[in-house]
């Protein structure tokens, strides 16, 4: 590394960078040093994590208009730094990164001048423990595949030598962290009600009655947040469940607007038709008709229902603005 650094091309021409995948601040201010005591006639700059940001972005931005001859950065230069003369790098420890990160990163170098400057990535790993069988199948396939739109190839072999995995079944692997503390806790607790000997119903009623409602972003700006309440929302299964939600929207973002009103109807609604077992709810200006599932109990004759090949229908005049109250109460008679 001594060689790679202190080259005429490294030193006047180039840059040369070495990336570590985890940062401690004694273990970072040793290979510094070391670094130093090699090449004592390069400026060395330092980027990792623990520095405060505004250090980060003026150590980055130096380095980039040539203020330092070799830059020692973590991985947080995997994306968005370009450096038009680093033309090296060396990653230390290459067999703890991905495959993808190790190709992110290598294109950090040699990004222009490619008719003049070749750039090059210097892999290591430490002597002092063993590679493993997969590792190295890693590690070599990085330094095969080192063509122009090499990037689909690599993640073909990564899948390939990760597998897949198993989206809809069982056979899952990972952390919270990874699928989020939301949907964890949402499959912990269908695993437990499992283990309790709960039944689990698995099935969501179809409404069609003209209109869904949404969270309006001018009511709701951020993108994210909408999409995290559509998906708590989707996963209510009791009424005063949808009753707290709606009260956290109030105190949160202000008075429900019209579509969002509408938004919660549908999920009170969704809420009823699962409590009276029905798969479907069809509403129009002259009908209801619903779709019960095999497990429907309630009395159709009773609430005025006619029986239509697989359908139940209430022939009945609705006007639109009553048209969800209406499917609402002839739903709760249903369960009653």
């Amino acid at each position: 590394m001594t060689d790679v650094c202190s080259s005429p091309g490294v030193a006047t021409r180039s840059a040369c960078m070495r990336s570590t995948s985890a940062i401690k601040p004694a273990s970072n201010a040793k290979r510094a040093d070391k670094l130093r005591r090699a090449v004592p006639g390069l400026m060395l700059v330092e980027a990792h994590g623990k520095m405060p940001a505004a250090e980060i972005d003026a150590a980055m931005v130096g380095f980039a208009e040539g203020r330092g001859d070799i830059l020692l950065a973590t991985n947080i230069i995997e994306a968005g730094l370009d450096v038009p003369r680093a033309n090296t790098m060396i990653v230390w420890r290459a067999d703890r990164f991905g495959l993808a990160q190790l190709h992110q990163l290598r294109g950090r170098v040699g990004r222009v001048g490619r008719g003049t400057r070749r750039g090059q990535v210097i892999l290591l790993t430490s002597d002092a423990d063993r590679i493993g069988e997969r590792t190295l199948k890693r590690l070599r396939t990085l330094s095969t595949v080192d063509r122009l739109g090499a990037g689909f190839e690599i993640s073909a072999q990564d899948l390939d030598m990760r597998g897949a995995g198993d989206l809809l079944g069982e056979t899952q692997a990972g952390h919270m962290k990874l699928i989020g503390i939301d949907l964890y806790q949402h499959l912990l607790g269908q695993a437990l009600r499992v283990a309790r000997g709960e039944a689990m119903d698995h099935w969501t009623p179809e409404l069609h009655l003209g209109g869904k409602g949404t969270l309006p972003e001018e009511w709701i700006p951020e993108a994210d947040i909408r999409l995290t309440l559509y998906v708590r929302l989707s996963r209510l299964m009791q009424e005063g469940e949808i009753d707290a939600f709606e009260e956290e929207l109030i105190d949160r973002f202000g008075p429900l607007p019209g579509s969002a009103a509408a938004l919660m109807a549908h999920a009170r609604l969704r809420f009823a038709a699962r409590t009276a077992r029905v798969a479907r709810v069809d509403a129009g200006p002259s009908a209801i008709a619903i779709t019960p599932r095999s497990d429907f109990s309630g009395d159709a004759a009773l609430h005025g229902l006619t029986a239509k090949n697989d359908r139940l229908l209430l022939v009945e005049a609705i006007e639109e603005d009553r048209r969800i109250e209406r499917v609402q109460s002839l739903l709760e008679a249903l369960a009653a």
